[in-house]
This record gives C-alpha cells, structure tokens and sequence, in this order.
C-alpha cells in the first residue's frame, strides 16, 4: 500500500528588481503593464502585488519589489516558463535589471500572525 500523496503548501515568491538606472516613465508604464497582464495571460497566482519603493534609501539600490503566491511548487514552475512570464525576463534583460528572487513555503514555521 502507498501512502498518500501529501499536499505541498502554498508558497511565496518575491523578486527584487534593480536597473542599472531609473527607468523612463515609458518602461516603467509597458513594466506595470506586462505584470498586470499575468492574472489574465498566465492566471496561477493566488496573489500578485508589484511597487517601487517610496523612497529608495534601505533599498541598496532596488527599486521594485515583486510579491506572488502560488499554490505549490508546481504551479510557480508552470508560472516561471509560462511565455508571458519569460517574455518579461527577455524585456529585463534587455535593459540590464539584475534580480534577487526569494521562495518560501507558507506553513506553520513561516506564519506568525
């Protein structure tokens, strides 16, 4: 007898963003918009949020954060090689941005309040 599969725990995804200088307001309006596609384009994240810091000083020089929730590895795996998503990792690169990503599970050693 096998025992039963054992549901993964949603998990967090947050990506920082750093550009070698500030964007125009035109990249940064087609950046906004590519993510707010995802919902409707790729549509597995429980949440998506995506802002610039207020004011860049604790920051070390990145400018945007990322924060998503999936459902489980899985899914942000489905998520990373969604073509939407790498169309978006092509349009960084292209203008330089290094990124600093960071995954955790949402579980009983993650939650606190």
């Amino acid at each position: 007898m096998t025992a039963p599969h054992q549901a993964q725990p949603p998990l967090q995804h947050i990506v920082l963003l750093k550009f070698p200088q500030a964007l125009t307001a035109t990249d940064d309006a087609e950046m906004r918009a590519m993510v707010a596609g995802w919902p409707d384009a790729i549509g597995s994240m429980d949440e998506l949020h995506f802002g610039g810091d207020l004011t860049g000083e604790r920051t070390r020089g990145y400018q945007y954060l990322m924060f998503t929730v999936f459902a489980d590895a899985d899914t942000l795996a489905s998520y990373v090689a969604h073509p939407a998503h790498q169309e978006f990792v092509a349009w960084l690169d292209a203008r330089g941005c290094e990124r600093l990503a960071f995954d955790y599970y949402l579980d009983e050693s993650t939650r606190f309040a």
